[in-house]
């Protein structure tokens, strides 16, 4: 594949970097060492992943390539001193970063984040429906989580970090509800009176109500699971997101 040529380019010019890096002047000693050991480790990403590549994209891999070429012409004295320790910094730290995220397009990783986004989707959507039958509270609580809700699975798709920030934000409170979820199933299942106020406030039997409270069980297990899921997913593979 021409994305490993070009993967291994990239190692090769981050080991350029670690040379240039160990002769800078206006970078202190903290930062020199913290630089080295980032671009190191990026060096080390690249390499190994382009001797396990799974998807050929050129495209992504040069501009990776140019990303390094462009750190490479910037790690001088004259270019920190102009622009700031800071910012030299900020730049090792996107590329190694960039180096965690590449695994994810070239190595087939990305489908476990596409499991997570869809546990999430499917984790979301129990609690809504179970949000309306508890009453006005809950009713207000997930309307007030819908444009955090939407805007963290538009940014997820993307593999944005805002999206892996705001599905953090708005899962806790899901799976506390299915929690409760289960807890009220199986307080209702077994208790005739709370079977017999179900019943009453529907118009229909007792067996109907009995499904009515299995129902919300088995949503709210199967939110609390999937949203688990999806939130030990993310948080395992937030390198991932940029």
């Amino acid at each position: 594949m021409k994305s490993a040529e070009i993967l291994r380019d990239v190692a090769q010019t981050l080991e350029d970097v670690e040379k240039r890096i160990n002769s800078l002047k206006n970078l202190s000693d903290k930062n020199k060492q913290k630089a080295l050991r980032l671009i190191h480790e990026a060096r080390e990403n690249f390499f190994q992943l382009s001797n396990n590549l799974a998807v050929d994209n050129e495209e992504l891999a040069n501009f990776f390539l140019k990303r390094a070429v462009r750190l490479k012409n910037n790690t001088t004295d004259k270019y920190i001193d102009k622009m700031g320790e800071k910012e030299y910094m900020k730049e090792v730290a996107l590329m190694n970063k960039y180096s965690k995220v590449a695994p994810y397009d070239f190595a087939g990783e990305v489908k476990v984040l596409r499991r997570a986004y869809f546990a999430f989707l499917a984790g979301m959507v129990p609690f809504y429906l179970i949000s309306g039958i508890f009453g006005p509270v809950y009713a207000v609580t997930a309307l007030i989580l819908i444009i955090p809700t939407l805007l963290a699975m538009l940014s997820l798709r993307k593999r944005g970090s805002l999206g892996l920030m705001l599905s953090f934000a708005v899962m806790p409170i899901p799976m506390v509800m299915g929690a409760f979820s289960i807890r009220y199933a199986a307080y209702a299942f077994n208790n005739p009176d709370e079977l017999a106020r179900i019943a009453e406030a529907f118009g229909r039997s007792i067996s109907f109500a009995q499904g009515v409270v299995i129902t919300i069980g088995v949503l709210g297990a199967a939110s609390l699971i999937l949203l688990g899921y999806a939130s030990y997913t993310l948080y395992k593979h937030r390198h991932a997101f940029l």
